[in-house]
């Protein structure tokens, strides 16, 4: 059993907005519940699906998708004022799921279920609040381990979280090694699971795993959830693109100087402020053969990539700036036109999730390691947003005055440089190479390994396509999306929901600024006033417009409470380079809860000496 609950600590100092939350949330539906335990259960992705990097000789147990999950709840929303010392409403509940697969798959993951009747016991420490996790934690259980730096997004958290990261020595910078720590970004002198109790409040979870008998009419059930159910190759790879990835768009403002790896890489169009629509990516290997590129590197003693076969064939290359090596021939990413275009670098082709849940589809995968790549059948290879270059630099789209919609289109493996059908091996069961007519960084030609692809219908037919997007107005980004799912998403640290109140206030650059803030309403004398978030963000000389900006990348964030005046202090954006000179700061609010939002409330603020 676990449970899952919702923060309060955030309104201990306003008794009457705290009451109307609690009941609230003591009052939610199911379905509200359901949302938030779902969020809980995904932060156990990274050791599920990943699990061989964290338990030695075993493979992994992966996650099934969302719609094989079952929840039973258990009593109704409680009020309890310590977990771990926090005030928080939260419920008991049990989740369920289960695993379809081949008869020899579940003892290769896990040697106690290798027959009927086995169990196995996972143990996990998880927030039992799991939304706003990075504003929280920071990245105290963020694991970046063979990532490059940086690519945790505070809306990617369930990628990266790993409650058993523990304080470590400083990341050291190497030409010739990447990230292969849980902290690399910096330098973090607290233990996830401290940073839980401290921050937010903790729950101990037990996934507990069962072998069954087989039960035909109950395999067919879940069959029928699996996607696909069959492989209609079942002797290819055959990668097919998820457009739910691309679905899954983020909006943001980012500056990059001119030493940034994205400038070196040309994946944006130039130095300073920039507009990014950022994207998830991911295929699934829908052929019932693994898709095998194999060793592209090995560890030495120190911890130094060096070269494999892979790589001395020039299909994989070395990146300096981000300290591993790259695949550049992952895929392309265009929006509306080839004026608004990326071409994805892949780094580490592995095995993230399992997408299927047959028995084509093994529970295992030897693609877990950046080391040796591929993507086993029924599993997805996945690059999600918050990745450097995991977007499209749209800064020179004209949205000034008016949204646009167009679609995001993507190509993946255009060039086929990626075995989608069945590898040709020579006598000793080895790669046979390929001459193309693509050449390497350093001069060398690039080899790929003969490939025999697959037909009726071809593999590569499923590599291309795309879903509509609209980009907003300028000065507008995820953070002023509404929030998703509905109500989940409470307090100042939320990201989503916020309105421009104001994109260009002035300010003396380098100098501490104050506001004083007053909440305002269109009803009568005696409404109740909603609570709103005041967040100041800067604002861009050049683009002529205020950055939405996140919690953690705000220059301050307020909640301002009632009729009374609340002052919120930030530091006046300094000078960043010839053309952004600093001095410009934006205003954005939001409600603090979506319930509560009556639409008619606002915020007043002027800056005061």
């Amino acid at each position: 059993m676990s449970k899952v609950g919702v923060n309060l600590d955030e309104f201990s100092d306003n008794p009457s907005t705290l009451s109307r939350i609690v009941d609230i949330l003591k009052a939610e539906t199911k379905l509200f519940w359901i949302d938030r335990a779902s969020q809980q259960i995904l932060l156990t992705m990274t050791r599920f699906n990943l699990r061989p990097a964290f338990v030695p000789d075993k493979y992994q147990l992966p996650l099934t998708q969302p719609n094989h999950w079952k929840f039973e709840f258990h009593g109704k929303p409680t009020r309890y004022r310590s977990i771990d010392g926090h005030d928080f409403v939260y419920i008991n509940y049990t989740w369920s799921t289960y695993l379809l697969s081949d008869f020899e798959s579940p003892g290769i993951s896990e040697p106690m279920l290798e027959t009927i009747g086995g169990k196995w016991i996972e143990p996990f420490i998880l927030p039992c609040d799991p939304y706003h996790l990075f504003q929280r934690t920071g990245y105290a259980c963020m694991d970046e381990s063979q990532y490059p730096i940086p690519s945790v997004h505070p809306e990617r958290t369930e990628w990266f979280y790993d409650d058993t990261c523990d304080i470590e020595e400083p990341h050291v910078v190497s030409p010739n090694q990447g990230c292969l720590q849980c902290h690399c970004s910096q330098t973090v002198n607290i233990s996830c699971v401290d940073a839980l109790k401290e921050n937010i409040g903790s729950v101990n979870v037990s996934f507990i795993f069962t072998r069954l008998p087989w039960n035909q009419t109950q395999a067919s059930i879940i069959r029928k959830l699996s996607d696909p159910q069959s492989t209609a190759h079942p002797r290819d790879a055959d990668q097919r693109l998820l457009t739910s990835g691309l679905e899954a768009k983020l909006i943001e403002y980012r500056y990059f100087n001119g030493n940034s790896c994205e400038i070196h890489e040309s994946c944006i169009g130039g130095t300073g402020w920039r507009r990014l629509l950022l994207f998830d990516s991911s295929d699934e290997n829908i052929g019932g053969n693994s898709l095998t590129i194999g060793q592209i590197y090995t560890l030495t003693d120190n911890a130094t990539q060096e070269p494999a076969e892979v790589t001395n064939h020039g299909l994989y290359q070395y990146d300096i700036c981000h300290h591993h090596y790259h695949f550049k021939y992952y895929g392309t990413f265009t929006y509306d036109n080839e004026n608004f275009q990326n071409s994805k670098r892949g780094f580490c082709i592995i095995s993230t999730g399992r997408q299927a849940n047959a028995e084509w589809s093994p529970l295992w995968s030897p693609f877990y390691n950046c080391t040796y790549q591929g993507n086993s059948p029924g599993w997805t290879d996945s690059y999600q947003a918050g990745i450097p270059c995991q977007w499209i630099d749209i800064t020179d789209y004209n949205t000034t005055y008016s949204s646009t919609t167009a679609f995001l289109r993507a190509n993946m493996n255009p060039d086929n440089m990626l075995c989608e059908g069945q590898l040709v091996l020579d006598a000793d069961g080895n790669f046979i190479w390929e001459q193309t007519n693509f050449t390497a960084i350093n001069g060398q030609t690039v080899y790929k390994p003969k490939c025999v692809t697959g037909t009726n219908p071809s593999t590569l037919a499923n590599n291309i396509d795309g879903v509509q997007i609209t980009l907003p107005t300028d000065g507008h980004g995820y953070v002023t999306e509404p929030c998703l799912p509905y109500g989940q998403h409470i307090g100042s640290e939320k990201n989503c929901g916020f309105i421009m109140k104001s994109p260009m206030e002035k300010c003396q650059p380098g100098e501490i600024t104050k506001l004083s803030c007053l909440l305002e309403t269109n009803l009568n004398c005696s409404a109740v006033l909603t609570p709103q978030v005041v967040r100041i963000c800067e604002s861009s000389q050049v683009l002529n417009t205020g950055l939405a900006c996140d919690y953690n990348t705000a220059l301050n964030n307020m909640v301002v409470n009632s009729s009374l005046t609340s002052v919120i202090t930030f530091m006046c954006p300094s000078f960043r380079d010839s053309q952004e000179p600093g001095g410009l700061y934006s205003i954005y609010v939001a409600s603090i809860m979506d319930q509560l939002d009556d639409h008619q409330t606002t915020v007043v603020c002027e800056q005061v000496q």
